[in-house]
């Protein structure tokens, strides 16, 4: 029984050594693999111009992108998320510091969300008293 611990014991640490890494959680190397695919890429004004004019998105997310989701480390790039109520569709765009570029990422339809979950968000953005909407 002992020696059943001790196994689970060191396979737990090294599980836990590959999910973190600098006490912040990584893919480790097996799950994710690079992939080549067209990633289609312009300036900002326009991409986010014909978002909002063509497609009737807006942004309602945005979030920093680092290297290996480090935390210590300068951004990157930046990642926002559109969506339009009105054509039920989104947009997920990554703006490159690099280049100054914003790529699309990926764009979907027929979306559904957790309300519950953005409730929580919002519910917890009222009392944090960060009320902003933009």
């Amino acid at each position: 029984m002992k020696t059943i611990t001790k196994i689970l014991t060191i396979i737990t640490v090294l599980l836990c050594t590959n999910v973190m890494a600098d006490g912040h959680p990584v893919f480790p190397p097996e799950v994710m693999k690079p992939q080549v695919a067209p990633i289609y890429c312009g300036s900002p004004d326009q991409v986010y111009g014909h978002a909002t004019a063509t497609f009737l998105q807006r942004p309602i997310g945005w979030a920093n992108v680092r290297p290996s989701g480090d935390p210590n480390t300068p951004v990157m790039a930046w990642l926002s998320l559109w969506y339009s109520e009105k054509t039920d569709s989104g947009s997920l765009f990554m703006t490159v510091v690099e280049n100054g570029e914003t790529c699309l990422m990926g764009y979907g339809t027929e979306w559904t969300f957790d309300v519950d979950l953005l409730l929580d968000i919002v519910n917890k953005s009222f009392v944090e008293g960060d009320e902003s909407t933009q």
